[in-house]
């Protein structure tokens, strides 16, 4: 305080002394700031050194934006959902939805970040079933619409480094609840930047960490980079008292392993309008439903199924998959102003499965003629015992509207063979994944600023027609490709075709 006082007489001084016709005035001056001088110094007298500092300190943390900063995104949606069955009958209904993501980045230095979102996303008013289902499962539980329950859907620190072992390499490192949803090519239709994954092939929830290095410094290739991802999808561990005797807690459960993820994320080449993505995984120990009971025929030993009523939720071996996706952001170089603002991706993804295992089952003749008997049954993958290749290809282009600022119109379209599994179980079309689809899928949708980015609005409609059964299917024998025909003939009713017509409008701030 005593120098801040004098610096303002010192500044008070000069300035009189510059403006002072002569010296008597001169003097004036001098008796008049003595006088303001004392006053001054009898108003501070109680002042205390501590609460000046943390005042002082309360007014750098506000000016230096040392606090957590905090984002809105709250969506109001209207769906209307139809699904067709292969025996002819169909069913459908008008769904309202509320989902609210609340944001928040704290950076306490420039090398490393704090960045979190919780989640709420419910249907309008009480459900009939307060029944817990796969609707809750960890992979998906922000993703669709539940209880209403506030829940974390990421929550991760970064941290960016400069030089990896003295080269010219920017790295980051990342662990915690990892963005893993909404990734490259999707992000377009939800009207947002991308996260990490290419969305063709993995949209779920997952909790993990990433180690991401910028190439493009030693090898001159614009946008290349190599990224590591590792998660774990499931923990084998008993929770808290479930073992009452001896109080053990977290042990292992019998019969099951961690679910565990592994990949990679190579983009070689990105210039800011052209690039490829690709990116390989191989996940471990995935879960599905199997049966407990199978039936056969006693007279010519042929294996008919499993018994559905006894379906069990088990793990029952691994899968690889990869994707690779060219991308144009821009089509030419100054052509016109449509092409400029024009997007177009092609992607190309590809899944094996690796049955392993095996569980006890109980084979019952449904002919009589020999007597029940337990065995061993293998854990079939996708309902085969073999390693099984699928694939699938992502085709899109999105423009902008010419006569109407700040609309947009995407058309998309996928394909998935046989045997394709994706792991977009997270992906947000309440019909279910469409890029889960074995067979052929259709989407059209029409973005609009109302508001600048502060409130949209959208119009969206996704068309599934599946080839076989098992598409919205985990990886164990309820997740088995049958053909419709087949299907019918063996008296399934399974779902021949899905509609999902969305209409929303959207708060950003």
């Amino acid at each position: 305080m005593k120098k801040l006082i004098a610096m303002s007489t010192a500044a008070a001084i000069a300035a009189t002394m510059s403006f002072a016709a002569s010296d008597d005035d001169l003097r004036a001056e001098l008796e008049a700031l003595k006088k303001e001088v004392q006053a001054l110094k009898k108003q501070t007298k109680g002042l205390k050194a501590k609460r000046l500092k943390k005042q002082i300190s309360e007014l750098k943390s506000a000016a230096l934006n040392d606090n957590i900063k905090w984002n809105v995104d709250f969506r109001s949606a209207f769906d209307y959902i139809h699904y067709e069955y292969n025996d002819g009958s169909s069913d459908a209904n008008q769904i309202f939805t509320n989902r609210l993501w609340l944001g928040m980045k704290y950076a306490p230095t420039q090398n490393l970040s704090f960045i979190g979102t919780l989640s709420y996303y419910k249907m309008y008013g009480q459900l009939p079933s307060p029944a817990m289902g796969f609707n809750y499962f960890d992979w998906v539980v922000n993703e669709t619409p539940n209880d209403g329950t506030v829940r974390v859907k990421e929550a991760y620190f970064i941290y960016f480094g400069d030089k990896l072992f003295g080269a010219n390499v920017p790295w980051t490192a990342s662990i915690g609840r990892r963005p893993a949803t909404d990734g490259l090519l999707v992000n377009y239709r939800e009207d947002q930047n991308p996260k990490s994954p290419i969305g063709h092939i993995i949209n779920t929830e997952f909790d993990g960490a990433s180690f991401k290095f910028d190439l493009s410094n030693v090898t001159d290739i614009p946008g290349m980079y190599f990224k590591l991802c590792m998660g774990r999808g499931m923990t084998n561990a008993n929770s808290r008292y479930a073992v009452q005797v001896d109080g053990v807690n977290y042990t292992k459960l019998d019969g099951w392993d961690h679910t565990d993820l592994a990949g990679f994320i190579f983009v070689p080449y990105d210039d800011g309008q052209y690039s490829v993505h690709t990116t390989w995984f191989r996940a471990f120990n995935l879960p599905g439903m199997y049966g407990t009971e199978y039936y056969y025929n006693g007279l010519t030993g042929a294996p008919i199924g499993p018994n559905p009523q006894t379906m069990e939720f088990k793990q029952g071996g691994d899968m690889d998959g990869a994707a690779i996706s060219l991308l144009a952001e821009g089509i030419g170089d100054g052509i016109n102003d449509f092409l400029d603002e024009t997007n177009f991706f092609v992607s190309f993804a590809w899944s094996k499965t690796r049955p392993g295992g095996s569980h006890n089952a109980s084979m019952i003749d449904v002919t009589g003629t020999n007597p029940t008997m337990d065995t061993l049954v293998d854990n079939a993958m996708l309902g085969s015992n073999d390693n099984e290749t699928g694939n699938s290809i992502y085709v899109g282009t999105n423009f902008p509207v010419m006569f109407i600022d700040g609309g947009r119109i995407g058309l998309e379209y996928n394909h998935g063979s046989e045997y394709w599994r994706s792991f977009t179980y997270a992906e947000d079309t309440l019909a279910g994944s469409k890029l889960a689809t074995r067979g052929d899928a259709y989407e059209i949708w029409y973005n609009q600023e109302l508001i600048g980015k502060t409130l949209t609005a959208q119009v969206r409609y996704t068309y599934m027609d599946y080839d076989y059964t098992g598409s919205q299917g985990f990886f164990g024998e309820a997740g088995a490709p049958i053909d419709q025909s087949d299907a019918e003939a063996m008296g399934m009713v399974s779902v021949e075709k899905a509609q999902d017509l969305r209409v929303y409008v959207r708060y950003r701030y």
